[in-house]
């Protein structure tokens, strides 16, 4: 059995075992046009030409296939990660008293390994200087697809319109599959290139990302968790010089898939400007009628992120986030009109080595209609929220050809609520919660 101690002499041992500490592929989120600085995240895209860049593309190679493939641009890849999260606030009697994440679907529904995720991945990027077509076909398995269907009729049953969730399944607990992405590309070459995305794909919204590949915790923000995880509509995007990108289009709505729970759609945008090889400004909006059964009320999300790299090691982001709901319903027996979630969250990383970087998040959120979890005893919830996570990605084997697909992120988490529990115990309910998780993540 594997005991809390064991996880964090474990964390430690890896940490100070590779002179401490590691070169993380960074923290913006990999859905941000970001400019090439050295803590960015080296997310695998589909090469032109050129020799296979991915495991699965080398295997391929070896039976003939890579190269016919990549004649057409095409490159498949994918990831595994799994992880353990421990609650040392664990002395709860019931199940929810196990809980170590305390709002949306990065809770863990008892201390155990989770399989996060299994993806696939079939990509083609289209020429920005020609008339073509490309796209993305992302499959999925795992406990964090909860995440991707997560709409639901007023009977409980599932609105996505692909129907891999079980109702009634616990968040964290159940690994599905889902299709996570899946769009086609056009691009017209106009001027820089006008890409043109139709179908399933991640959102634009948000400093974390649903690939954890680019995010610098295993476990996610409370902003995260109440932002938008995917989109299912149209989308155009537009670099218009180094400075300046845009994007921006219509969906089914908030996480919703080829059905929604509204007969709706909303809009989402994305302004972009790199004022230098150091700052970065981004604006995300989405609107639209979000709730079940309702096209009258507007939710409205307003998502600005600045990014500082301070030094080639040193990078600094702030992320924060106003969502304002005209007419949430989501929890009953909430009948109020409106409901405000706003708040901030501070990262800081620094690059020790080419084996590790030192992770720092700062948090802070107000909610209304429920989170962070439980409802008081009204169903209903009004209260700050407040969690600092400390942690490594960690690059056990920067320079080998096979473990440089290989990180590691051991992170150290505390939580604390002004009016709502974590955990109750025999004889005590508590308002903060330590934790203490690591995943680990291989690119092939």
């Amino acid at each position: 059995m594997l005991y809390r101690k064991d996880i964090v002499a474990w964390a430690v041992t890896g940490v100070f075992a590779c002179c401490g500490f590691a070169a993380a592929q960074g923290t913006v989120s990999t859905q941000l046009q970001t400019p090439a600085l050295s803590l960015e995240p080296q997310v695998v895209t589909a090469q032109d030409s050129g020799a296979p860049s991915t495991l699965l593309m080398l295997g391929l190679d070896k039976v003939g296939v890579a190269k016919p493939l990549q004649t057409y641009g095409i490159n498949i890849y994918g990831w595994i990660e799994g992880g353990y999260d421990a609650n040392l606030r664990n002395n709860a009697g019931s199940k929810q008293g196990f809980i170590t994440r305390p709002v949306g679907y990065t809770q863990e529904l008892g201390n155990h390994f989770a399989l996060n995720q299994l993806a696939l991945r079939i990509e083609k990027l289209v020429d920005p200087k020609k008339w073509d077509v490309g796209g993305l076909v992302e499959a999925n398995f795992g406990t964090d697809t909860y995440a991707t269907t997560p709409a639901r009729d007023n009977k409980g049953g599932n609105t996505s319109g692909w129907e891999f969730q079980t109702p009634g399944d616990n968040p964290g607990e159940v690994p599905h599959f889902d299709f996570t992405q899946a769009y086609v590309d056009v691009n017209v070459p106009v001027g820089n290139g006008v890409k043109i995305r139709a179908g399933r794909m991640y959102t634009v919204t948000g400093y974390e990302s649903f690939d954890p590949r680019g995010n610098p915790f295993y476990s996610h923000s409370y902003l995260y968790d109440n932002e938008p995880v995917e989109n299912t509509g149209v989308l155009g995007f537009y670099q218009l010089n180094d400075q300046w990108s845009f994007a921006g289009g219509i969906s089914r709505g908030i996480n919703q898939n080829t059905e929604d729970d509204n007969g709706a759609i909303d809009g989402l945008g994305q302004v972009t400007y790199t004022l230098s090889k150091q700052w970065q400004f981004v604006a995300n909006v989405e609107v639209g009628p979000q709730n079940s059964a309702d096209n009258s009320h507007y939710d409205f999300i307003f998502n600005p992120i600045v990014v500082f790299q301070a030094t080639d090691k040193l990078k600094f982001a702030a992320e924060g986030l106003y969502d304002y709901d005209g007419g949430f319903n989501g929890f009953p027996p909430v009948t109020h009109a409106y409901g405000d979630n706003y708040g901030i969250a501070l990262y800081g990383q620094y690059a020790l080595c080419q084996y590790a970087t030192a992770n720092l998040r700062a948090e802070w959120i107000h909610t209304y209609a429920g989170v962070p979890y439980p409802l008081d005893a009204a169903g209903i919830a009004s209260s700050n929220a407040y969690e600092i996570t400390a942690g490594f990605t960690i690059h056990p084997l920067p320079k080998d050809p096979i473990g440089k697909n290989l990180v590691i992120r051991p992170e150290l988490r505390y939580d604390v609520s002004e009016d709502h529990d974590y955990a109750t115990g025999a004889n005590h309910a508590y308002k903060d919660m330590w934790s203490v998780g690591a995943d680990v993540i291989f690119t092939f």
